[in-house]
């Protein structure tokens, strides 16, 4: 049985563009694994270059559409690319296959120059990423538009490849487009109105919906008049990928703590944003074990984290799903974070069979230390928890 990856990640840019390799090897970071920290937790996706010409023939090496479930391919489009017929053939063959494909593989072309878009008649009718549009600052011309191409790379593509993986069901607000493309993924800004991170959060919401495709539910203002405020509240949680303005009164608020309780419940991506200005009378306990960020205006920085959060659970859970298909393991629950105390009320909720001695749970790499996993082991040793890493201490004893 051959593993097959959630998804495989193609740069392809042109050998004589010599920035090319400098985007492609940000975009490794970002989405596979960074060289300048190996041990730290990344995404883990697979990401492949396509750039020198393969043996005897004028174009890079194919790309083989069976060996990921999806398929993401980013052709990095600048001039050189646009007057090299052999490459523009190759990505017009790439483009027929991702059409025949069924929505499992896409296209997501990086302009980088004007012609791009005039080049191939094919791709002429795909929406670009727009980097050719990025304006420069006079005084460090160099520095400021890197800075905003890499910010705009990550951004979008981040995006677009939660959209390719999650597949989601259109909401009853999204209007259907001609290509039936994925809807956006959703941001639940959560967060305190008696304090001014209230005023944070707006401007955080405005920033979105007025410079992404992202969209936003903001309480109040997103639920209809005679609907049941809790309730939209709750679904709407589970719709989205929590971002949690944590200010001094964020803890004190009924509903800010339920938004979050629900979100742990359901699984959703959260992510913490240290609003504090002097302090809170008490921290909630359940805010933990999610990546956190100090808030500095730093939008982007707080989508891109999100977008991280929200793909990463999705390759997560894929990529768990077929390890143990791959070794024929069957586990009692395959999670996308890593666990605490709160899982096991989410474990017995799940009517895991209780009369079993031994009960496998998987979560994603690097594995918890000692002392977190002797906590766990103290309220249950029944349970072990693996990651793909330990999976052969459990092969070697069966």
């Amino acid at each position: 049985m051959n593993f097959t990856s959630p998804l495989s990640i193609y740069i392809i840019w042109h050998p004589s563009f010599k920035e090319g390799k400098e985007i492609a090897n940000s975009l490794y970071s970002l989405f596979c694994r960074d060289y300048n920290k190996p041990l730290n937790k990344t995404l883990g996706i697979p990401v492949y270059f396509r750039s020198e010409v393969f043996k005897d023939s004028k174009t890079p090496k194919n790309i083989d559409f069976n060996e990921s479930e999806y398929n993401a391919i980013v052709p990095l489009i600048n001039e050189d690319f646009t007057l090299d017929e052999q490459y523009k053939e190759y990505l017009e063959n790439l483009l027929k296959d991702c059409s025949a494909s069924k929505g499992k593989s896409k296209i997501y072309p990086i302009a980088l120059t004007k012609g791009a878009y005039t080049f191939s008649k094919s791709l002429a009718e795909i929406n670009f990423i727009r980097a050719d549009k990025i304006e420069q600052n006079i005084c460090s011309p160099d520095n400021n538009r890197q800075t905003k191409l890499y910010s705009l790379l990550k951004i979008s593509l981040l995006h677009e490849f939660c959209r390719l993986l999650l597949n989601m069901k259109k909401a009853v607000d999204e209007v259907e487009t001609l290509d039936h493309s994925n809807p956006p993924v959703k941001l639940f800004i959560s967060h305190s109105k008696h304090d001014e991170s209230k005023y944070d959060a707006l401007k955080f919401r405005d920033y979105i919906n007025s410079e992404t495709q992202l969209k936003t539910f903001f309480d109040a203002n997103d639920i209809a008049y005679g609907s049941n405020f809790g309730e939209e509240i709750k679904k709407a949680v589970k719709e989205s990928a929590l971002v949690a303005f944590q200010s001094d009164s964020y803890s004190e608020r009924e509903w800010c703590r339920i938004e979050v309780l629900t979100a742990k419940k359901v699984g959703c991506p959260v992510v913490i944003v240290n609003a504090i200005k002097n302090g809170e009378k008490r921290i909630f306990p359940y805010m933990g074990n999610y990546p956190s960020i100090r808030f500095n205006e730093n939008f982007d920085e707080i989508i891109g984290l999100t977008l991280e959060q929200v793909l990463y659970n999705s390759f997560t859970r894929k990529l768990l799903d077929n390890i143990t298909d791959l070794y024929r393991i069957s586990a009692h629950s395959i999670l996308s974070t890593y666990p605490e105390l709160y899982t096991f009320i989410q474990l017995k909720e799940r009517s895991i069979d209780t009369d079993s001695e031994f009960k496998l749970i998987i979560y994603p790499d690097p594995p918890l230390g000692t002392e977190e996993s002797n906590v766990l082991n103290e309220l249950d040793d029944n349970y072990h928890f693996i990651t793909p890493t330990t999976l052969p201490s459990i092969l070697l004893n069966k």
